[in-house]
C-alpha cells in the first residue's frame, strides 16, 4: 500500500499547506474487490460507496481504477476538520462523469480538478448508462493543517 504525502511549505492564515495522494493500483486489492476506502494520511479518507448505483464500487485491474457505477455511485472526501483547497482526480478508460456536492470542477477530461473550501467533499456519479461511468485510478487532495 503506497500513500504520498508532502508539504508544501506554503502557509495561508498560519496554515501549513499539505499535499497527500493515492493511487489506486498500489492499494492491494483483488480484481473485481470491493472497494470502500482509501486513506491518504492521517487526516484525509477518500469512502466509495454504492449510493443511488446497482452496483456497489469495486476496484477493477482493467484500468487500475476504482468503478463508480452510474446513476448516483459516491466518493466522499474528508479532511478530519482541515480546509480542503484543492483535489486532482485521475480517471480511465475515459470514465469521468461525477459531479461534487460544492466548489468548482474542471471540464470532463482524464484528469479533473475540484477547487474550493471544505472539510467534506461528495462526488456523485453522472451518467445513466454503462458508458458514462466514473473509475478512478489516482486523488491527489491539498489540505491546510
Amino acid at each position: 500500500k503506497v500513500i504520498t504525502v508532502s508539504q508544501n511549505g506554503k502557509s495561508e492564515g498560519g496554515a501549513t499547506e499539505v499535499t497527500a495522494s493515492a493511487v489506486m493500483a498500489d492499494q492491494g486489492w483483488a480484481n473485481a474487490g470491493a472497494a470502500k476506502e482509501v486513506k491518504l494520511d492521517d487526516n484525509v479518507v477518500v469512502k466509495f460507496a454504492q449510493g443511488k448505483a446497482g452496483t456497489a464500487p469495486a476496484y477493477y485491474t482493467s484500468g487500475n481504477a476504482v468503478r463508480l457505477y452510474q446513476n448516483g455511485a459516491t466518493m466522499t472526501v474528508t479532511a478530519n476538520g482541515k480546509t480542503i483547497k484543492s483535489m486532482e482526480i485521475t480517471f480511465a478508460q475515459g470514465h469521468y462523469y461525477m459531479a461534487p456536492d460544492c466548489g468548482e470542477f474542471s471540464a470532463e477530461g482524464d484528469v479533473r480538478v475540484w477547487t474550493g473550501e471544505a472539510t467534506e467533499v461528495k462526488f456523485t456519479t453522472t451518467g445513466t448508462d454503462k458508458n458514462h461511468r466514473a473509475y478512478i485510478s489516482a486523488i491527489k487532495v491539498t489540505y491546510l493543517d
